[in-house]
C-alpha cells in the first residue's frame, strides 16, 4: 500500500497536482489541512480542515481503517495535541498519526503508533524546499518504509 501525505499547501495547486500527477500509483492520498481552495478542488485526496481553511466544511479529524490499522489525520492545532501530544496520541489507539500545522517534518514513534509530518508542501520552514510524505506498507509482511520527498517551490521540481 503506498500512502502520499501532504500540508500546509497554502493554495498552490501547481505543486498539489504535480505530486498526484507524479504518484498516480498511490493507493491513498492524504492532505493534512492548510489546502485553501475550494473543498471540489480536493476530489483526490482525503482531507482534514486546518487553521486556514475558513470557509471548508471539512471535517477536524478523520480516521482510516486500513490492512495495516487505522490512520488518524488531524491538522495538528487542537488543545489536545498541543497541550499533551504524546498523551493525546497514545489515546487514540491508532498505528498511524498524521499531522501538518507546523511546517516542520516530523517523524517518529510514540509507543505502537507511527508519528509523522509531512512539512509544508508549498510555504517551508527551516528550507527552501517544501516537502511531503510517502508511506510504503508491504501487504505482506505489514513493514512500513517511508521517505520524505523534496519539492522546489518556485518549479514544482520533485526531489
Amino acid at each position: 500500500m503506498k500512502i502520499i501525505v501532504v500540508s500546509d499547501s497554502h493554495g498552490d495547486t501547481f505543486i498539489l497536482n504535480k505530486v498526484f500527477e507524479e504518484n498516480k500509483d498511490a493507493d491513498l492520498f492524504i492532505h493534512c489541512g492548510d489546502y485553501c481552495i475550494p473543498d471540489y478542488m480536493m476530489s483526490t485526496y482525503r482531507f482534514v480542515k486546518g487553521n486556514c481553511d475558513w470557509s471548508t466544511e471539512a471535517p477536524q479529524k478523520i480516521d482510516i481503517e486500513t490492512p495495516f490499522g487505522k490512520i488518524h489525520v488531524e491538522h495538528g492545532d487542537s488543545y489536545e495535541m498541543i497541550s499533551n501530544p504524546d498523551k493525546y496520541i497514545k489515546s487514540l489507539n491508532a498505528k498511524i498519526f498524521l499531522s501538518g500545522h507546523t511546517h516542520v517534518e516530523v517523524n517518529k514513534k510514540i509507543g505502537d503508533t507511527y508519528v509523522f509530518n509531512p512539512g509544508s508542501l508549498t510555504h517551508p520552514t527551516r528550507t527552501n524546499y517544501g516537502s511531503f510524505l510517502i508511506i510504503n506498507i508491504d501487504e505482506k509482511t505489514q513493514k512500513l518504509t517511508y521517505k520524505f520527498k523534496k519539492v522546489d517551490i518556485k518549479t514544482g521540481e520533485i526531489y
